[in-house]
């Protein structure tokens, strides 16, 4: 085979695997959405870091997403800050990663590198059953919903200290829930009219 073939081929088959091992970037929020975190420690934490915590998603360009982050530190100090960064490129502390990811899936950060999506499991939010990938990174063990790719719980242990985060409240099942697909939804509406109309004949029936 001729050699420079031969190097075509190869970095061909190269760069399938790249993008195989590389998830699709698919971003599962809205603009609006919003999520809120309580966070609990064990141990001697700094003061500065946070007992609570909320992000709420500002705007959506293509996989662009600026985030608004409210927190509020162990020693009583507030903090708002705005983000912006690309999905592609990794959200800041994995907070949030591609939507619909697999099992042997990686989730890139450029500054920090990958963790791979270890598994899927179901939990339930609000009486909704949904699904969790979860993956760990150095001593860091996230779960993230699966079709959001919002992060739900985040634990950390250190010789000094362990963090837990914990989703406590959100829009996000509420808003999927209600986004139903229009022709599902026109559907709904027609029964219910129809429905009605049969009523109102039958009343109408009667009085005569």
């Amino acid at each position: 085979m001729n050699k420079r073939v031969y190097l075509i081929i190869s970095a061909l088959l190269l760069s399938s695997l790249i993008v195989s091992t590389f998830a699709q970037v698919t971003v599962g929020l809205k603009e609006a959405d919003w999520i809120e975190y309580e966070i609990t420690y064990t141990g001697t934490p700094p003061d500065w870091y946070p007992e609570n915590a909320r992000f709420e998603v500002l705007t959506i360009q293509g996989t662009r997403i600026t985030l608004e982050l409210k927190t509020k530190a162990l020693d009583g100090t507030e903090n708002t800050n705005n983000v912006t960064f690309s999905l592609e490129d990794g959200a800041p502390d994995f907070i949030i990663i591609p939507a619909n990811l697999n099992i042997g899936d990686e989730v890139y950060h450029k500054e920090v590198g990958s963790i791979k999506i270890l598994g899927i499991e179901e939990y339930t939010y609000e009486g909704d059953t949904r699904e969790l990938v979860y993956g760990s990174f150095v001593d860091l063990d996230y779960n993230w919903d699966r079709k959001t790719g919002i992060v739900i719980q985040i634990d950390q242990t250190t010789d000094t200290y362990t963090q837990s985060w914990l989703a406590v409240n959100t829009n996000i099942v509420q808003t999927q829930a209600l986004d139903l697909d229009p022709m599902i939804l026109y559907g709904t509406i027609i029964a219910v009219v129809g429905i009605i109309l049969i009523i109102v004949a039958g009343i109408l029936k009667r009085k005569k």
